[in-house]
């Protein structure tokens, strides 16, 4: 069966549509990234779309709730601490430039998916927002399940592959592939291509 063929162009995607959304922008989930540099430079690219073209950029930060299942949830994300990177000797820097982002958060959800807060469904849908670029951390978590989530609340998702990062490359590759065959998942070339950012 012949697939139709469409580029990023095609899509509802421009600037004054769109919202950055950028998940647990703290330092401990940078640490534990195994792709700092890239994603320094890729929310570089974030930034300066966000300032050019009057982006909202929105800081949303996840927490665990006292619930029955947050023990469970806690001892599998131990799980996933196993897979950590060695330290690197750059580490230092990465951790320097990443704090010269001065990434903030705007809102706290208590699930991977950020449509459960209806603080932040109020805010997206006030903005008139139709497309939502989703980066930060963890890939195979709170981006996957926020972004397919996006499409589900009408909205256009974008994953910025270079602005989202996780434990292991093994899992965060996965993850990306997967959410390739639901939602868009770009790079920030893209972005400089498509945008115009320089």
């Amino acid at each position: 069966m012949h697939q139709p063929e469409y580029r990023i162009n095609d899509l509802d995607f421009v600037p004054s549509e769109s919202a950055i959304i950028v998940m647990n922008p703290d330092e401990e989930a940078f640490k534990h990234s195994f792709s700092k540099f890239e994603f320094i430079t890729s929310m570089q690219v974030l930034k300066k779309a966000a300032s050019k073209y009057s982006i909202p950029l929105i800081g949303i930060r996840r927490e665990y709730r006292n619930s029955r299942t947050t023990e469970y949830i806690m001892r599998k994300q131990q799980q996933k601490m196993i897979s950590l990177m060695s330290p690197s000797s750059f580490d230092e820097e990465y951790l320097r430039q990443f704090r010269i982002l001065d990434l903030q958060s705007s809102y706290t959800v208590y699930s991977e998916d950020i449509f459960t807060s209806d603080e932040v469904a109020r805010k997206l849908d006030a903005m008139n927002v139709k497309s939502i670029l989703i980066s930060g951390f963890y890939t195979e978590s709170d981006v996957y399940v926020s972004a397919v989530e996006a499409l589900i609340h009408d909205y256009f998702p974008f994953v910025v592959s270079d602005a989202t990062s996780t434990i292991s490359e093994r899992v965060y590759f996965e993850a990306l592939d997967l959410l390739a065959q639901h939602v868009e998942v770009i790079d920030s070339r893209d972005l400089i291509r498509v945008w115009g950012i320089d």
